[in-house]
């Protein structure tokens, strides 16, 4: 079956050939690898990722600010209006107690007991109206946030955090910020807006007005976002700190190859966060008052169009940077940040396509000259006027063609290796074991290539027919390769035409799923058979062919 004589013609007419193409191929591939290796590229791709980390991270903190503040702004003002009415509820209770003082004196009695020695009581009652207001503000965000909801208790606490009943919260405090508690709300100034007015009102039909009015006044509002201000970002920033949480976003972003020491590279830390926070708090205020102003007080629907104008500055002030540009450029940059760009460059673009132009030469012009070409000049006589049989010739051809294939790949194999020592691995997915992989899946696609072509150099009797249809096979699989790249999921989508990926559904060298191999999958398994099975019907047809037709000898 084998003819060492026609392996050693073989060798002396392709050898030289398949060297020089063999050390221009490994050439490239070092030229790339190191150069792609180098740094430069990982350090651009690492700071868009970097970028894309710390604003997704700054838009959190933003939302996590403005939203509380935003709850909380409308908690405090509710429970004000709770303390007022609990306040007169009390007074009214124990001035009913009292039958034996006039009026004036059982009104000034009552105010002084309620104040000296109810007050708590009064506090607890206003804690408790809280939490019913809550849980109606909840519900009427969002049917599923009842009391026993993520947002619900979120609301609730954050609230809380801000009155410090009883200052109750006060360890929670210094434990964020040494010295930052601010004691607890302010209610004294509620009961000093109460006229003698509001207190015979609610004693006789239980209605007020006047004292409601204070809860509005700019004094109070002022207060009140004063209050909001400095506790939520305390809270936004002391939470982003705690252990627990602080370990929860480490974790995650160690899924991006971020580290605790690149994490405090990135600037974020309790004064700096909490100062963000403030300063998105006031923004939004600031942004929401003059929003406010704008709309018609007189209007029937000036509530409705004050709460649609709450959602809508909320919105637009927390949206990221990256949610302000276009979809398809903030998703291409996000894109960029989370691509592998050494593993593209290395994989899909050299071993799919550039590193596979120099070899595809070689197969065509090898498997052509191996048995269409010796057949075209006649030297096919000579080699069967001897005792070498066709099948002898068949074996040995295809068996020097696809050795001169493992021999260049062999090659490139060693040589990538070689390049992969000398780079920093720890910035890419790649590794020596996938290396060595995607030198196997160029081979294999060789492979099913040059059986493809040496199936058309037996078929055939031209040269120029062989070359024409084998070669031109060939070279189409390879541009409709390069070609369906730039509609592959592996190019970023801003410059991604999603149409051209059609042309990978006609291509063999789609099967080469490099994609596969780097993300450490197994898919890649199966279309690697194919390739082989693609080979070897392409050669053993071929030689069928070969043996069994008439030559034009």
């Amino acid at each position: 079956m084998f003819s060492k004589a026609l392996f050693k013609q073989s060798i002396k007419a392709n050898g030289l050939m398949c060297l020089i193409i063999t050390i221009a191929v490994c050439f490239m591939l070092s030229c790339v690898m190191l150069i792609s290796g180098s740094g430069n590229i990982s350090q651009t791709r690492d700071a868009v990722q970097d970028t894309v980390i710390k604003e997704a991270i700054n838009s959190i903190i933003k939302e996590n600010s403005i939203n509380n503040y935003a709850n909380v702004s409308y908690g405090i003002k509710e429970f004000d209006k709770n303390f007022t009415e609990s306040y007169l509820e009390k007074v009214k209770e124990v001035y009913i107690a009292d039958t034996t003082s006039t009026n004036d004196v059982k009104l000034q009695n009552s105010i002084y007991i309620v104040t000296t020695s109810n007050i708590e009581e009064v506090f607890l009652n206003a804690i408790n109206k809280e939490a019913k207001s809550l849980e109606d503000y909840s519900l009427k965000l969002n049917e599923k946030n009842d009391k026993n909801s993520e947002y619900y208790e979120k609301l609730y606490g954050a609230t809380m955090f801000v009155i410090n009943p009883n200052e109750v919260t006060n360890n929670k405090y210094e434990s964020f910020e040494k010295g930052s508690n601010p004691g607890m709300y302010d209610v004294q100034s509620l009961i000093k807006s109460v006229t003698v007015n509001d207190y015979i009102s609610y004693i006789q039909n239980s209605t007020v007005s006047d004292c409601y009015s204070y809860i509005d006044s700019l004094e109070r509002v002022n207060y009140r976002n004063k209050r909001a201000e400095e506790s939520v970002s305390i809270l936004v920033a002391g939470s982003m700190f705690e252990k627990e949480s602080l370990d929860a976003l480490l974790e995650e972003l160690e899924e991006l190859n971020v580290s605790k020491e690149k994490f405090d590279s990135f600037g974020f830390n309790y004064s700096n966060v909490k100062h963000q926070a403030y300063t998105s708090e006031i923004s939004y205020q600031a942004r929401l008052d003059y929003e406010i102003s704008l709309l018609d007080k007189n209007s029937v629907d000036y509530d409705i169009s004050v709460i649609d104008t709450e959602k809508k500055v909320v919105e637009e002030l927390t949206k990221s940077i990256l949610g302000s540009l276009p979809k398809d450029v903030s998703t291409a940059i996000e894109d960029i940040g989370k691509m592998d760009l050494y593993s593209l460059i290395v994989g899909s673009i050299f071993y799919k396509m550039a590193g596979l132009l120099l070899p595809i030469i070689y197969m065509i012009m090898c498997s052509n000259n191996l048995i269409a070409g010796q057949v075209d000049t006649g030297s096919m006589a000579y080699v069967l006027s001897t005792s070498t049989k066709r099948k002898q010739v068949v074996f040995t051809q295809a068996l020097y063609l696809v050795l001169s294939l493992l021999f260049m790949f062999t090659c490139t194999t060693i040589t990538s290796c070689i390049c992969f020592s000398q780079i920093e691995i720890s910035k890419t997915s790649l590794t020596y074991s996938k290396l060595i992989l995607m030198n196997l899946g160029a081979f294999l696609v060789l492979f099913s290539m040059s059986g493809i072509n040496f199936l058309t150099s037996c078929w055939f009797d031209r040269s120029k027919r062989s070359m024409a249809i084998g070669g031109g096979i060939s070279m189409f699989f390879l541009v409709a390769t390069m070609l369906g790249l730039f509609g592959s999921e592996v190019i970023p989508s801003v410059v991604r035409l999603s149409q051209l990926n059609n042309f990978n559904y006609v291509s063999i060298i789609s099967f080469f799923d490099s994609v596969s191999i780097i993300d450490g999958t197994t898919d890649f398994i199966w279309k690697f058979v194919v390739l082989v099975a693609i080979g070897v019907i392409g050669y053993i047809i071929g030689s069928v062919k070969f043996i069994k037709k008439d030559l034009p000898l």
